[in-house]
């Protein structure tokens, strides 16, 4: 939560000239090698990469050179800035880097590692060595990184650190200064003195222990000032001297609950939809669990390592296992194939002949590709740019080249405008993956039906385009159904989670149970995920 802070300071006070922070989960650090940005790689840190992947992380030394960590980061960057922006280009993306635009903010050094205490064939120490040796030009690149302090400190202790910076550590707030804010926040003063005595006391008390992160003390005034639509106060802040709240942990507990209590009742649900608290702290807990196995064990999926910290609706497939969803995957695909396949024979009349057999035997074992291939990429298809009078000219244009390769060749040379820029709603990706799937299939049939016309006469070339559409839309949108695989398995037992899954994540975005990260969603804090994802704390 600190580095979106930081992240907002740093807009606050930016100059025209000065280079945008842009938020980066080093845990993300893995995924460089599978798609990356057009940018050339040395052969050594591509072996580095891929090595992380299979879990074997050779032990490289401090000796990466400036021009080999300057690609490096450079495509890790860019690729970000592609996934996690509509309207920049991978060019683009480069072109910002290059320039000295980008500032860095990389979030959760502590984060690539299972272990508690890294060692020094970790991937924290590999990331400290690659970014010691960033440099833009001649001098030190600049950039943010942030780390828990006793993951820090175990890097220290093996002659490892982030060189030529400067550290800033958070420290715990005193009873003075709770004393302080909470004076400076609250409506009155009198109904806290309970609390601000307590503060007062010579010895640490443990509601004293329990305020004193900002995080802490920033939900107790926030739930002990909620009021109803009479004004009336819902909750007493003299609870929290309570005997039976005698312990950090406890008042930790109690503050959590209200918190998302409070939340759920004060921000309804979207259109016809009902969360109550119990069904939200399910299904943010099943949530929280995935990811707290990930950050705990280290675990990977078919040579991906998990995130401990990001919620990615096209890679949240996992939560329910890593074979379930893909063979869901699988049976989804598989069954519009057939279902297009019996319409085109027994609907539509096709003659089933001896090479239309072999030919859809074929397809149908290539389908067994959506198994084999884990993590299917979204499509930068954007249907929803057909709004704006740029997007509807080229798709014009494109349509135009597809069908006319005459007609558009004389365009290619032409400058198209640049898009607005906006950050990717997490939903629209899952969408625009299922819409790109329909257009890649009907946009297959119709080349077939004019492709066809000129060997067969009639209606045959149109029925078999209509068919070849029907069986190639749910293969060409994988991502999207990927994400339905996901919802089909969580339907019911321990691992359920609701059938409109980006709605209810939306929505807890917008309650302050979770925040945006690019096109991910994040706990709002860290405390919060570890209190849902203990199972006693559950429904």
């Amino acid at each position: 939560m600190l580095a979106l802070e930081l992240l907002l300071a740093l807009l606050e006070e930016r100059r025209p000239e000065d280079p945008v922070p842009v938020r980066l989960p080093l845990a993300s650090w893995d995924l460089l090698p599978e798609d990356p940005v057009p940018v050339r790689l040395p052969l050594a840190f591509w072996d580095l990469l891929t090595a992380s992947h299979r879990g074997t992380v050779p032990s490289t030394g401090a000796g990466h050179t400036p021009g080999d960590a300057v690609k490096v980061v450079r495509a890790w960057v860019c690729r970000h800035l592609v996934d996690t922006y509509r309207g920049i280009s991978p060019t683009a993306a480069a072109a910002l880097m290059d320039a000295g635009l980008i500032l860095p903010v990389l979030d959760g050094l502590d984060e690539m590692d299972a272990a508690d205490t890294p060692g020094y064939g970790s991937r924290a120490r590999q990331a400290l060595d690659v970014l010691n040796a960033f440099q833009r030009g001649r001098a030190k690149a600049s950039l943010v990184l942030t780390c828990r302090s006793g993951q820090y400190q175990a890097l220290e202790a093996l002659e490892v650190w982030a060189q030529d910076a400067a550290r800033v550590e958070i420290g715990r707030i005193s009873p003075a200064q709770a004393r302080l804010y909470i004076q400076q926040r609250v409506g009155s003063s009198a109904r806290w003195q309970g609390v601000l005595d307590t503060l007062d006391r010579p010895s640490p008390s443990p509601l004293a222990r329990a305020l004193s992160t900002p995080w802490r003390l920033t939900v107790a005034v926030t739930v002990h000032e909620q009021r109803d639509l009479d004004g009336a106060y819902l909750h007493s802040p003299r609870d929290l001297i309570r005997p039976e709240l005698g312990s950090d942990r406890a008042v930790r507990d109690h503050l959590l609950k209200l918190f998302l209590q409070d939340a759920t009742a004060r921000h309804r649900a979207p259109r016809s939809d009902t969360y109550t608290a119990d069904q939200v702290r399910a299904w943010l807990g099943v949530l929280a669990a995935y990811l707290n196995t990930n950050a705990a064990t280290g675990r990977t999926v078919a040579g991906r390592a998990l995130s401990g910290t990001d919620l990615t609706l096209h890679e949240l497939w996992p939560v329910a296992g890593s074979h379930r969803p893909r063979i869901a995957h699988l049976a989804l695909v598989a069954g519009v194939f057939l279902g297009g396949a019996v319409l085109g024979i027994w609907g539509l009349g096709i003659e089933l002949s001896g090479g239309a057999v072999l030919t859809m035997a074929v397809a149908l074992s290539a389908l067994g590709l959506t198994y084999v291939f884990a993590w299917p990429v979204p499509s930068r298809l954007d249907l929803g740019r057909l709004r704006t009078p740029q997007g509807r000219r080229t798709a014009a244009f494109w349509l135009a080249s597809t069908l006319m390769p005459s007609v558009g060749l004389p365009f290619l040379g032409g400058r198209v405008a640049e898009g607005t820029l906006s950050v990717v709603d997490p939903r629209v990706l899952v969408r625009i993956s299922l819409t790109s799937g329909l257009v890649v299939g009907l946009g297959a049939g119709l080349v077939f039906v004019l492709g066809a016309t000129e060997f067969a006469a009639g209606s045959a070339p149109i029925t078999v385009g209509i068919v070849v559409g029907i069986m190639l839309a749910p293969a060409a949108g994988s991502a999207g159904m990927r994400y339905l695989s996901l919802l089909l398995c969580t339907r019911r037992g321990p691992r359920a989670l609701p059938w409109r899954l980006g709605r209810f994540l939306q929505w807890a975005t917008h309650a302050g149970l979770l925040r945006g990260a690019g096109i991910a969603h994040q706990f709002r804090h860290r405390e919060l995920q570890d209190w849902l994802a203990d199972p006693a704390n559950r429904p």
